[in-house]
């Protein structure tokens, strides 16, 4: 498979009936009767390059994204089915693959996501396979405002919230295909030297039936770099940063899936995203 392709990236595009001074939003559970299921639309560009990743000059320090190993010997798929081995097998494996790739001094893990796409995604057939599964993500996005990760600091370390403040440490992401290589629907990151803040992240609240996430979509601007890693195996973790302690949301990667198309293969994806604070 080529190194550097051409594919198509889904961004937001605002509304134009939107007021200018309302948030964006979308509600993850039916909506009212009469009341829009978000306000904003996300729209495909094609022919954006993806650039490969493992041969790029691009570092964690400068970047916030790289690539690092994880011992994925007897990590069966099936095994990732059952929550309690992923607590206390895969976890720690990876608490242990990310201090070595880090230099990090201690790692705290707060959540963690399976996903596997049902066949007829992105549209969704009702009964099929995988159907209640979480899907793969397809618009560009960052996980996280700052004052979103405020409230996380808050809600996973309550009184100890101001030390950890004081301390030097990252909010990541760390993403990983179940089988490997993995030409379905692949992860795509964002350089994000190449991101105008002020113009290119769109501030939208992901509403739930119990709790509102603020998250950042993303506007298309041809400046953008695209990086993925071709035939990602099992045994490689992309790692990709969304705050600093010392630099904020400089170098927060977006990222979102992509299709291959006719040069994917394979069964449908399915992929293990875990979120962390990295201590140093």
């Amino acid at each position: 498979m080529a190194d550097n392709i051409l594919a198509s990236v889904r961004y937001i595009v605002k509304d134009p009936t939107t007021p200018p001074d309302e948030k964006g939003y979308i509600l993850h559970y039916a909506a009212p009767p009469g009341f829009p299921q978000n306000n904003f639309k996300i729209e495909p560009y094609k022919n954006i390059k993806m650039h490969d990743l493992r041969r790029s000059p691009l570092s964690y320090s400068e970047n916030g994204m790289r690539i690092a190993n994880i011992n994925s010997e007897g990590m069966n798929p099936e095994l990732f089915d059952d929550d309690a081995w992923i607590e206390s097998v895969y976890l720690p494996e990876l608490h242990r693959s990310l201090c070595k790739a880090l230099g990090a001094k201690d790692i705290t893990i707060f959540d963690w996501m399976l996903r596997k796409r049902a066949v007829s995604f992105p549209q969704r057939n009702k009964g099929e396979e995988n159907e209640d599964q979480a899907q793969p993500s397809l618009s560009a996005h960052i996980d996280y405002t700052t004052g979103e990760l405020d409230g996380r600091l808050e809600q996973y370390f309550g009184g100890d919230k101001e030390k950890v403040k004081k301390s030097r440490y990252q909010v990541i992401n760390i993403w990983k295909p179940l089988t490997g290589p993995c030409r379905d629907f692949p992860m795509a990151y964002l350089d994000p030297r190449s991101v105008d803040r002020e113009k290119d992240l769109y501030v939208v609240d992901e509403v739930f039936p119990t709790v509102a996430n603020e998250v950042f979509q993303v506007h298309y601007n041809p400046d953008h770099k695209w990086y993925w890693v071709p035939d990602q195996l099992d045994c490689e973790i992309a790692i990709f940063q969304a705050y600093d302690s010392e630099k904020g949301q400089e170098l927060a990667v977006p990222h979102c899936s992509f299709d291959l198309g006719a040069r994917g293969s394979g069964i449908p994806r399915q992929s293990i995203e875990v979120r962390a604070f990295v201590f140093y």
